[in-house]
């Protein structure tokens, strides 16, 4: 079944060099069992991860059957609704963004980007990207996702108090997930198979074993290593070395939130020589320390 996609007409060299996205808030969600919420609009665009559980999305028209790994965009102003599997409630991760600067002056809060379907103000809407993307897709990747929005979601606060520095950290972040989720979601682009399954093996195995094994899977598979790094690239985002650097990362920082194991173990866990090597390892990739992260995201969970 081909999957719908938004459309977008519009004059692509105008448009490429008028766009500059810019991050407004990101946020996880838990619903409660049998949630649903009204349907509405938004003014802002949104990107969203079901990290578990599951539901149902109405958008535009159109139901979908969502669980995890689903990675839905909802384009402003598009009417949707959210309703949440009895059994098995949805955890969201999501973004809300500006494909270029939108001004609204009287936006504090982030219920102030949804509105009712019969007021939504055109004026406020962010203008929409000049190329289409599928309006769901699917990663198998989803521990790499969660990491991704991490990075996006600092801890609870107003949304107009943040001071121009954590706006800079957290833009700089998602212009590296917006690239990565345009990679994935763009319509009508050739995805290699061979990679996907590659990327499913990655998911199970230990990063080491992923160092050792990985161009042998992908000879097994056919692909020489020059093919196989533009392939990878291309699908991710990423070089191979990298992305395993950043699975291996996430398993760290899933440790850190949800165990009760010490930073001394967690190192030790993943092969750390050394407490300090550790803490100043995972400063330079995340930009916290070890004790940081813990404390700064143990308090969304």
């Amino acid at each position: 079944m081909r999957v719908p996609v938004y459309s977008f007409r519009v004059d692509y060299v105008t448009c490429y060099s008028e766009f500059n996205p810019l991050l407004l808030f990101a946020q996880k969600y838990v619903f409660a069992s049998d949630e649903q919420c009204p349907l509405r609009k938004c003014y802002a665009s949104a990107i969203c991860l079901i990290e578990s559980g599951k539901g149902l999305l109405e958008l535009n028209d159109k139901r979908y059957d969502v669980d995890p790994g689903s990675l839905v965009y909802i384009p402003a102003g598009a009417v949707h609704r959210w309703t949440t599997d009895s059994q098995n409630p949805m955890v969201h991760r999501c973004v809300y963004f500006d494909w270029k600067y939108v001004s609204r002056p009287d936006f504090q809060y982030q219920r102030d980007y949804f509105c009712k379907i019969e007021e939504c103000d055109n004026e406020l809407l962010s203008p929409h990207p000049p190329f289409q993307l599928q309006e769901v897709t699917h990663s198998r990747s989803i521990q790499v996702w969660v990491s991704y929005f991490n990075e996006l979601t600092p801890p609870p606060r107003i949304l107009g108090y943040r001071n121009i520095w954590d706006k800079l950290q957290y833009n700089g972040a998602f212009q590296t997930f917006l690239h990565q989720f345009i990679a994935l979601a763009m319509a009508n682009s050739t995805r290699d198979p061979r990679i996907s399954r590659i990327l499913e093996r990655m998911e199970q195995e230990p990063p080491e074993v992923c160092e050792q094994h990985l161009y042998q899977w992908a000879g097994d598979l056919g692909l020489k290593k020059s093919r196989f790094h533009a392939l990878f690239k291309a699908d991710t985002g990423y070089s191979p070395n990298d992305y395993i650097h950043r699975l291996k990362y996430h398993r760290i920082e899933e440790d850190l939130v949800f165990s009760n194991l010490s930073i001394t173990e967690i190192a030790s866990k993943h092969g750390f020589s050394s407490i300090h090597y550790f803490s100043k390892a995972f400063r330079i990739t995340t930009g916290l320390s070890p004790s940081e992260y813990r404390h700064k995201y143990s308090a969304m969970v």
